[in-house]
């Protein structure tokens, strides 16, 4: 060997020790993505992909940037993911948040309500931060105390009142009390929904009647029964799916299968059983009903949505795949991002990575942040309930497009729903 090739050798080799060294000290936050790619009704894999693909761009571009509270100098802090498919399994989110905890993480991202208020007591117990923005909040989930864990929503009752005010307030034309029917997926987190003296005192309240709540599993291939309760024998003027995307493929077949108009009976579909991808799936039947988003569609502008296109072509993303719930993914990562970044400006590096408190202390009490027009801005408006999403749109479809109605409408707390 020549000692022009050692030479070049030991260079190298030095190179790599010099550069490893400077990785191993640079200040980082180490983030578990508990995300859901199978299970739970297929609406979890575009949350997802819009999460892990807004991290990945953080990560490719040297983490987060901040003022330091202390120098008052420019700093940034790296970022590294770790993330496993929880399935929408309680079992599995469990193990996953046991393994992450092993492996050092300072934060937990979440998706999906059941798993994450499963793992809510132990997070409690251990200080360590898990923000779920994919779920809605329960009684489970938030009794624990100290609360260290999140949800992006309120509970699942609450979530749906924007739509319920827009369609008495908005669409109903009647000179009748316009009555509600609710179908809702049967999940721990979801039953909250079915308590005397809230749904329906609410309804009440806003100029309507709730005449029925039917509970429907995840997977179900026939919502016959339910359906001919809700508006053949109980005459409901609106029907609100509370589910997820492949119940609404099924509900929307039986309902053309059934005969129901939709010009006299409103269809609506909540967040998770409402995106783009139906205009695929079920073009024909998606055709005339109504849903929910808290997001705009890709088809509106503005610099929020023109970040979320730029991270997904940055991941190799087609136009087509930026359906409603991978722009909700990106935003629950960039709302965590802007949390991280206040903690760090406010307390500095090294206290952020010593305890959980400091994050925690930060999402209980986050005012929001710009989102460039992708969402209202979410922070917390009831510190003694802290949750983010204050606000959602409606959107028909017409003519195989999506076409929204109406402007943003408040989310109205619900006494009671989280006891």
């Amino acid at each position: 060997m020549s000692k022009k090739l050692v030479f070049l050798i030991l260079i190298t080799f030095f190179a790599v020790l010099i550069f490893a060294d400077a990785n191993a000290s640079q200040n980082t936050l180490f983030i578990g993505c508990s995300l859901t790619y199978i299970g739970g009704g297929t609406s979890g894999k575009n949350v997802s992909d819009g999460a892990l693909d807004y991290f990945n761009w953080l990560v490719s571009r040297g983490g987060i940037e901040y003022k330091d509270p202390v120098s008052g100098k420019k700093e940034k802090v790296a970022i590294k993911i770790t993330w496993e498919d929880n399935a929408w399994d309680i079992t599995k989110a469990i193990t996953i948040y046991k393994r992450f905890k092993a492996r050092g993480v300072n934060m937990i991202f979440g998706i999906g309500s059941g798993p994450g208020e499963a793992c809510a007591a132990t997070a409690s117990r251990d200080k360590l931060p898990y923000f779920n923005v994919y779920g809605v909040a329960s009684p489970a989930g938030y009794k624990p105390k100290p609360q260290y864990y999140f949800c992006f929503q309120p509970t699942i009752g609450e979530v749906e009142t924007p739509p319920i005010k827009w369609f008495i307030k908005q669409k109903w034309q009647g000179n009748w009390t316009p009555r509600i029917g609710i179908l809702v997926t049967d999940l721990p987190s979801w039953r909250v929904i079915g308590k005397p003296g809230q749904m329906d005192a609410y309804v009440k309240s806003v100029g309507g009647e709730l005449v029925g709540i039917e509970f429907i599993p995840v997977l179900i291939t026939d919502m016959s029964v339910q359906l001919n309760r809700l508006v053949m024998e109980k005459k409901a003027d609106c029907i609100f799916l509370i589910g997820v995307l492949t119940q609404t493929v099924v509900m929307a077949k039986d309902i053309q299968r059934m005969g129901i108009d939709t010009q006299k009976t409103t269809i609506m579909c909540g967040t998770p059983a409402w995106d783009e991808s139906l205009l695929k799936s079920i073009p024909k039947e998606i055709e005339g009903l109504y849903g929910q988003s808290t997001v705009i569609s890709s088809d509106d502008d503005g610099p929020g949505m023109r970040k979320v296109k730029e991270i997904a072509k940055w991941a190799g993303r087609t136009p087509e795949e930026i359906v409603f719930n991978y722009s909700n993914g990106s935003m629950g990562a960039w709302v965590l991002e802007a949390m991280i970044k206040e903690a760090l400006e406010k307390k500095g590096y090294k206290e952020v990575v010593k305890s959980g408190e400091i994050m925690r202390d930060i999402i209980a009490n986050f005012k929001g942040t710009d989102l460039g027009g992708l969402a209202p801005s979410l922070g917390v408006k009831h510190p003694d309930y802290p949750y983010f999403i204050n606000n959602s749109l409606m959107y028909e479809v017409k003519g195989g497009k999506f076409r929204k109605v109406g402007d943003w409408e408040a989310v109205d707390r619900i006494p009671g729903a989280i006891d």
